[in-house]
């Protein structure tokens, strides 16, 4: 054999080889490497970004790497989401998500992705209740009462919101999809303006995550109308929920999950997924996201899949019974 024919054969022996070697085990090895970005599409200090931060704490102690909150709000998330869906696959940056993520697209098509094509989801995260409250001075002491107000004078009684779409809207659409009653939507940039005018008496009525409200509550600057759950919050277990009102067949939860760009090699999102589920089931997260209010939820990849398809067909019917389009 002439030494050109063993160079070739060579050459051929090693190509051989390099695709044989298992490179989705080795980039799970090496992979968390270097600094590790987890994008929230809201404002600092919203539910959304405090869990982030509790659980980008406890990836940083695993991993031994940075990890850093990157708040990109706007759009209702979709500004962050869209930046994701460009993103390499290797699992660097990630992003927080809500439940808003799931329906942006239902509401404008201008959202720029699709939830399930454009994205690997990597885990549920957790729930929480909504809780409908409102100024002291509102007339109604309960969503009863509430309802009745809104029959009586219809589109006059503002609900304020973080935004256009958001679950927040869909969860008080709902209401009156099923009880006939019609509110006037308010939206705001994010859930603290929100907030913000709903305690100065701008807007009688709002509905948010009850961790960002429960202080207020507690100290009577606020009062709690209903929880949008089946069942009653922990934390606040003297305010009835919508269905216990006479609302049958109500629900709304505002649901957290971890994503990441398209395409991530199954063994890194193996190794994400692994972590974020032990992190969630460890006792003191447990604890922690309990007193504020939200359910702890860890889920597979394929369990979160599933869950985003039962919410994208949920809400579509709300969104197209109300007409919400930006």
């Amino acid at each position: 054999m002439t030494c050109k024919s063993w160079h070739a054969t060579w050459i051929v022996l090693i190509a051989v080889a390099v695709l044989h070697v298992p490179t989705g085990g080795v980039f799970a090895q090496s992979y968390p490497n270097g600094q590790i970005k987890i994008l929230v599409g809201f404002p600092p200090g919203g539910t959304t970004d405090i869990i982030a931060r509790d659980v980008g704490q406890e990836l940083e102690k695993a991993w031994h790497q940075n990890v850093i909150i990157e708040n990109r709000a706007g759009a209702n998330g979709a500004l962050a989401a869209a930046q994701l869906a460009k993103l390499p696959p290797d699992g660097q940056t990630l992003m927080m998500i809500v439940s808003g993520h799931i329906t942006n697209p239902l509401v404008s098509p201008s959202a720029g992705y699709d939830v399930l094509k454009d994205f690997t989801n990597i885990s549920l995260l957790a729930s929480s209740p909504l809780l409908i409250f409102a100024h002291p001075s509102f007339a109604a002491n309960d969503i009863k009462g509430a309802i009745a107000l809104a029959k009586e004078k219809p589109n006059t009684i503002g609900y304020a919101t973080p935004g256009v779409g958001s679950i927040q809207q869909l969860s008080m659409e709902l209401l009156s999809y099923l009880s006939g009653a019609k509110f006037l939507h308010v939206p705001y940039r994010g859930g603290a303006p929100a907030l913000n005018d709903t305690i100065g008496g701008h807007v009688p009525i709002s509905v948010l995550s009850v961790f960002q409200v429960l202080p207020l509550i507690q100290d009577g600057k606020l009062k709690a109308l209903a929880v949008t759950d089946t069942k009653r919050s922990a934390v606040l277990p003297n305010v009835q929920t919508v269905a216990e009102a006479g609302v049958a067949n109500y629900e709304a939860s505002l649901l957290f999950g971890l994503i990441g760009p398209p395409g991530l090699p199954p063994a890194i999102l193996a190794k994400i997924n692994a972590e974020v589920v032990r992190i969630i089931n460890a006792p003191e997260m447990q604890k922690k996201l309990a007193a504020q209010g939200v359910v702890p939820i860890a889920s597979s990849p394929d369990a979160f899949v599933g869950v985003i398809k039962s919410e994208q067909d949920k809400w579509e019917k709300v969104i197209k019974a109300a007409n919400i389009k930006e």
